[in-house]
């Protein structure tokens, strides 16, 4: 290919490449996990799989209850943001959000004095 064949590149375009690792892709999903879940980090387990070249997310969280919101509406919140931020963030589609819930964790308010 000659100079003359090739397409001029707009301005505002960088060349290069951008990779995202499988293991930053599943600290990101565990991060989404926790801000939505309101669990620590360290009680949520993440396992990202092919499906079709989508992202196929398996997550082991537990039980944190809060008031006015059932568990059901917890999975599905989960699972619906878990979709978008890795979209948004990722640029990856998510095809299926696997959720299973392990155990309980007790949020404890401390009273101040």
């Amino acid at each position: 290919m000659t100079d003359e064949e090739a397409a001029p590149a707009p301005e505002d375009v960088v060349v290069g490449t951008t990779t995202i690792t499988a293991r930053a892709l599943q600290r990101l999903a565990v991060g989404i996990v926790h801000d939505v879940a309101r669990v620590s980090t360290r009680d949520v387990g993440v396992q990202l799989s092919d499906r079709r070249g989508a992202v196929r997310i398996s997550v082991t969280v537990p039980v944190a209850p809060v008031h006015g919101r059932n568990l059901v509406d917890s999975g599905e919140e989960l699972r619906r943001d878990l979709i978008e931020k890795m979209q948004t963030l990722a640029g990856r589609e998510v095809s299926t959000v696997d959720i299973r819930y392990s155990g309980v964790r007790r949020s404890t308010e401390k009273r101040v004095r």
